[in-house]
């Protein structure tokens, strides 16, 4: 299942940049019935193999940016995943690129990702992106909130997605099971400013939930 994710930089004209977002859904096979020693089990929920899980996120996200100057603005929104799953051992989500390269770019223009990591997110530079989970990593406990053109820049701290050429970063793990769903918000941030080449700026997501 895919959900798509919107940056808009304007740039004297319109400018609209999509981040596609790519959903992976998991489901584990069940195991028959089997009667166990009164005692041992968890009622309402399951564990290791036996478990099933899904994974969706939101349609369309959109970030609109309209940098005034070379000083720029940025912008923040979030995407909203949710994990279902009666596993009672947890789960893990996880987020990175689905490319090489983790830059969101136009033609020979890019948009570079953030230096910051999970552990050590870091403030956005002029045109660059990336993205937060409240309370998780280094990130601290938030609130982050909607913005659209605040003026460069901003203090929330941002991390980078990894490419696909290295191991996805681990950016939420449950120790019991989420049902009803749990939803992680996964805020986006875009800072931007006038020296970018008009057009459209494209890159790819993905997440992915397994059980723990």
């Amino acid at each position: 299942m895919s959900s798509k994710i919107r940056f808009r930089v304007k740039l004297n004209k319109v400018i609209l940049m999509p981040i596609i977002i790519f959903t992976s859904i998991l489901v584990l096979p069940a195991m028959s019935a089997m009667a166990i020693p009164y005692g041992y089990g968890t009622y309402g929920t399951c564990t290791y193999d036996s478990c099933g899980i899904s994974l969706t996120s939101s349609n369309n996200i959109s970030v609109d940016v309209t940098p005034s100057d070379s000083n720029g603005n940025c912008s923040i929104s979030n995407d909203q995943v949710s994990v279902l799953t009666d596993s009672s051992t947890g789960y893990s989500l996880t987020l990175s690129t689905n490319s090489s390269s983790n830059s969101l770019t136009n033609g020979h223009s890019y948009i570079t990702s953030t230096s910051g990591t999970y552990s050590s997110p870091s403030t956005l530079s002029q045109n660059q992106w990336g993205y937060r989970i409240d309370g998780q990593g280094g990130f601290g406990s938030g609130p982050t909130t909607t913005i659209t053109n605040n003026t460069y820049p901003i203090s929330k701290t941002f991390a980078g997605a990894p490419p696909n050429t290295l191991p996805p970063t681990t950016v939420v793990t449950s120790l019991g099971s989420a049902n009803p769903a749990v939803i992680t918000k996964v805020w986006y941030g875009v800072c931007a400013n006038t020296s970018l080449t008009p057009g459209l700026y494209t890159g790819q997501v993905l997440y992915s939930a397994t059980t723990n």
